[in-house]
């Protein structure tokens, strides 16, 4: 089975990083050199994606500008950079296609997506959720995609939470069907510790069928009239069934603080020219 289309919500404001984000997208927050939006698009491509639509908000342009082609500065680069420098203009991926669609007032996770329903037409399709960055040598998004084409059922992604963490994620309800697979029996959205069904968390990966799109139709506001997708995703469960894939990774949600530092700690330690003098560093810092 194949999944030719993402969907990636970029529309949010990002108020935990101001005044940063003011002026410039939480999704163009630097891991080092590289915007964290460049890590999502370099997993999605790798893992067969074709065609990318972007649910956006105004004062996002950048997001844009960063994945066109720019031949003018390429001259430019060509005549007076390094080739290492070079090396990492060419890394930007530009050769995908790529759509943008505004969501004018932030209204929830499902409402965002519905505003891919003409770009979905009737394909399954991969969501994104930009602020979960996940490091990993087979990328997140192939191996659902494989596990869809096993199990012929859509697929989230899934990973164990701590303890403390269960009331921040939705939670699901599992029953085994393969090595870290599952069919999803129940979710519930951010419950209480003590009515947690497990520890296993919804995080922002998705392959999700077109029909969601009548599902989320049929979804009633919640808190602040925001349209969630945790409703929408039961009827999928009810309707068609649902696996969980808890992914090989290394996760860092980036829309938090702690999340973004550790990312780019994260990153950096795999960097051959950095990686010895940053655990120096952390030693000195640290008092190790």
């Amino acid at each position: 089975m194949r999944v030719k289309k993402a969907v990636i919500p970029v529309a949010g404001m990002g108020t935990r990083f101001m005044p940063y984000t003011k002026a410039v997208p939480k999704e163009m927050l630097p891991i080092i050199d590289i915007p964290s939006i460049h890590f999502i698009i370099e997993e999605a491509i790798n893992s067969g994606i074709e065609e990318v639509l972007f649910i956006t908000a105004a004062g996002k342009g950048s997001i844009k500008e960063y994945f066109e082609k720019k031949p003018e500065l390429e001259k430019i680069l060509k005549k007076k950079a390094g080739p290492e420098i070079l090396k990492q203009y060419y890394r930007i991926p530009t050769d995908f296609k790529k759509s943008f669609i505004t969501q004018k007032t932030p209204k929830g996770l499902g409402d965002a997506i519905m505003h891919a329903k003409d770009f979905v037409g009737k394909e399954s399709f991969a969501v994104f959720l930009p602020d979960d960055i996940v490091f990993s040598g087979v990328p997140v998004m192939k191996q659902m995609i494989d596990t869809m084409t096993k199990y012929k059922k859509h697929v989230i992604g899934v990973e164990a939470v701590e303890k403390k963490m269960i009331s921040s994620y939705g939670i699901i309800k599992p029953e085994k069907i393969g090595n870290k697979v599952y069919k999803i029996t129940d979710m519930a959205e951010k419950p209480a510790i003590k009515d947690a069904f497990s520890n296993l968390g919804i995080v922002g990966r998705y392959i999700l069928p077109a029909s969601i799109f009548g599902y989320i139709k049929e979804t009633k506001p919640g808190k602040h009239g925001e349209i969630q997708l945790t409703d929408a995703l039961r009827m999928v469960m009810h309707n068609e069934g649902l696996i969980a894939d808890e992914f090989d990774g290394d996760r860092c949600d980036t829309g938090d603080k702690y999340g973004y530092l550790l990312a780019i700690i994260k990153y950096a330690a795999a960097q051959e020219n950095i990686k010895s003098r940053l655990k120096k560093d952390i030693k000195k810092i640290f008092k190790l």
